[in-house]
């Protein structure tokens, strides 16, 4: 999970071209993105490497997130109700352990892109 509140500009998953800042939960040094990594990135750096595997402290959840953004992936087509009924689990534990409202979004190569509110 990436606390909204502090992404700089758009979130987007691509493969990098290397060298993007980043510095992982529980590591006590930046290390740059390699070249055709696949990362979510901002236009400060890396948000998460390897997919979503690789949290960063720049955008970590903390006691004072108020908007989270979490991340579920399945590049099995094959999996989308899996996928969505995660998804309907994570908002349902959502309102019930916080209290929180969650908007769900499934983003394709026909559907590639969505606005975080």
């Amino acid at each position: 999970g990436e606390d909204i509140d502090t992404f700089a500009g758009d979130l987007r998953l691509t493969v990098t071209q290397g060298g993007d800042a980043f510095r992982a939960l529980g590591d006590e040094a930046d290390s740059e993105t390699l070249p055709g990594e696949v990362c979510y990135l901002d236009d400060a750096g890396a948000v998460c490497r390897c997919w979503n595997w690789r949290d960063g402290v720049r955008t970590m959840l903390t006691e004072s997130t108020t908007n989270a953004f979490l991340i579920l992936e399945s590049v099995d087509p094959a999996r989308h109700d899996d996928l969505a009924a995660a998804l309907d689990d994570l908002a349902a534990r959502t309102q019930a352990a916080l209290g929180g409202e969650m908007e769900s979004h499934i983003v394709t190569k026909d559907s590639p892109a969505i606005a975080l509110s």
